[in-house]
């Protein structure tokens, strides 16, 4: 008897227990299918050369520069104009996926985009939405042969795609054929192109690249020697108001290199220290490897002065090696004109770099003209302050020499506490602040029109030298960190907009 009632027990806790999720769900939402535009992408030839995007709204941008096409040849310039006008429907799309290749001996172009409903009806009508019109030029929209399906033409006419604006999202192909494979892939008839995104999944845009072997191909056809290995580059973004960020990973690259050479190039922390005077304009570091000197050793000019502080091609190659650091910033003068300064260091180069700075000073011409006065911690050279200001000196950590006045010089800071290099080692970062940039061109076009009045005709062009100051004051910071041959990241901060 106890077995048969706590065998009916059993029973109605759990029709109780499937009720209650019955009532649960029922009152509850469930969330939504978010449609997903990758659905429709065929797959292709996993050997074709392609590149395929994958990105939200807002993160491409509204277009190339259209400067740039009329630089290239016509073939090219045509592609480019068309991806011009096809990127702000990137931009304005909720979701975007788009693969192009050249696949079964022919481009294709298959690209899915989530558009807002009163888009998609403007579409179906025949209309290309505003946004659209307002970012591109050369567009032309009209019907197709096939009912239901418009006709597409970019970059002035030069080419030609095909729309469907039914169902879930807009389909854009390069042939009718294609759009019809676009349809088998969403309802699952025909295998999709399939992705897989390493480089910070999380983030809203993607894009990968293969090139099928064609770059070692045509270097081969060069008479170059290349390995028999495809490259892949996948590229991942994160733009925000204000900011953002990027992150690659290249494979297939490293085998361009010897392995002796591969072995030899080591990233560094950056933690030590080096001149970063301010305003900071821009700076790189680069981890010179060992070997790489001698690489270079017939190749380098050794000048008279080096020669009578006794130094040669093999050890002038051996003061290369290492970490090097260039920065502009600081200031300098010139006679009567102030200038931004510009310093070569050479960190951790012990008695070498001392006798080079002793041989920079020492040499019969800088004795003649110049006596520089000691700099304090460094035993080795000095400053000059007439008719320009120059510091060369050296220690045995650091052997530096440019033109900057000593003021501005500031101390030595570590690398990593001012440049944003996300506390990982690289082989070689880039900074640069485009609005301080900006800032001395002004100075140096307001230095240009008082040259002219001294009758110099090669002096800047001062028009075109206020033209890039302009479009370098409405950018921001940059940051560029290789952190090996096949990785790295970048990160831009725009300009904080100026107080009314």
């Amino acid at each position: 008897m106890r077995r048969v009632l706590s065998f009916w027990f059993s029973i109605f806790v759990a029709v109780g227990v499937i009720a209650g999720a019955v009532y649960f769900f029922g009152r509850v939402p469930v969330p939504e299918r978010v449609p997903v535009p990758a659905e429709a992408i065929p797959s292709v030839d996993p050997d074709s050369p392609r590149f395929y995007l994958e990105t939200l709204s807002g993160q491409l941008g509204p277009g190339y520069p259209y400067e740039t096409p009329e630089k290239v040849d016509d073939h090219v310039r045509s592609v480019i104009l068309a991806l011009s006008d096809l990127s702000p429907l990137v931009d304005m799309a909720e979701r975007s996926s788009v693969l192009g290749a050249w696949d079964a001996n022919e481009p294709a172009l298959y690209g899915a985009f989530l558009l807002e409903p009163s888009q998609m009806k403007e579409l179906q009508e025949g209309k290309l939405p505003a946004l659209w019109l307002e970012r591109a030029s050369g567009l032309a929209l009209g019907p197709s042969e096939s009912e239901g399906i418009l006709r597409l033409t970019l970059a002035k006419g030069e080419v030609t795609l095909f729309l469907r604006a039914d169902g879930e999202f807009l389909l854009v192909s390069h042939s009718l054929e294609g759009l019809g494979k676009m349809r088998k892939a969403l309802d699952g008839s025909i295998e999709r192109f399939r992705p897989l995104f390493n480089v910070e999944p999380t983030w809203p845009a993607h894009i990968e690249v293969f090139d099928g072997k064609l770059i070692a191909q045509a270097a081969s056809l060069r008479g170059f020697t290349a390995p028999d290995k495809a490259i892949t580059l996948e590229l991942a973004w994160n733009s925000r108001p204000g900011s953002g960020e990027a992150a690659w990973k290249i494979e297939g690259l490293e085998e361009w290199f010897p392995t002796e050479t591969r072995e030899k190039i080591t990233p560094m922390t950056w933690d030590g220290p080096a001149f970063l005077p301010e305003p900071l304009i821009s700076a790189f570091g680069v981890s010179v490897p060992e070997g790489f000197g001698s690489l270079l050793e017939n190749e380098l000019s050794i000048p008279e002065w080096m020669e009578e502080a006794g130094f040669d091609r093999a050890s002038l190659a051996g003061l290369i090696e290492g970490p090097l650091v260039g920065v502009i910033g600081g200031q300098s003068r010139l006679l009567l004109f102030n200038l931004p300064g510009v310093i070569l260091q050479l960190p951790s180069r012990g008695a070498e770099g001392v006798r080079w700075i002793r041989g920079l000073w020492g040499n019969k011409w800088a004795r003649f003209a110049f006596s520089p006065q000691p700099l304090p911690g460094f035993p080795a050279g000095g400053k000059l302050t007439l008719p320009f200001t120059i510091m060369a000196a050296a220690n045995e950590e650091m052997a530096f020499a440019g033109l900057i006045n000593e003021p501005s010089l500031g101390s030595m800071t570590p690398v990593n506490k001012i440049i944003p290099m996300g506390g990982e080692r690289s082989i070689l970062w880039f900074y640069a602040d485009l609005p301080k940039a900006a800032d001395a061109l002004e100075n140096l076009s307001r230095m240009a029109g008082l040259v002219e009045h001294f009758g110099v005709d090669e002096a800047p062009d001062a028009q075109e030298l206020a033209r890039l100051v302009g479009q370098l004051r409405s950018l921001g910071q940059v940051t560029l960190v290789i952190h090996d041959l096949g990785s790295g990241r970048g990160g831009w901060k725009a300009t904080a907009p100026a107080a009314e």
